[in-house]
């Protein structure tokens, strides 16, 4: 199992983005608590925002990934079929 990991044939990156996904959401409640105590208005638009940010961003990456997994599977097909 992890010689696939040393030979790229399993990747990571589905482990990676939601650890990083779930470290962006941490970073943006703490520094939304940030601004709340510091009385700064801006908290709320740090909320909203942030984590709306944060989501599409990472929904970005997932879409990047799961394209190469469709296409990976569709080379395989084809490759079969000759």
């Amino acid at each position: 199992m992890v010689k696939e990991y040393f030979l790229f044939r399993k990747f990571i990156t589905p482990i990676a983005l939601q650890f990083l996904f779930w470290g962006g959401i941490g970073g943006v409640l703490y520094g939304t608590w940030w601004l709340y105590v510091h009385n700064n208005w801006a908290w709320i638009m740090a909320l909203v925002f942030g984590t709306l940010m944060t989501r599409l961003i990472f929904e970005n990456f997932i879409l990047r990934y799961q394209t190469y997994l469709l296409l990976k599977e569709v080379r395989d097909n084809l490759i079969k079929e000759k």
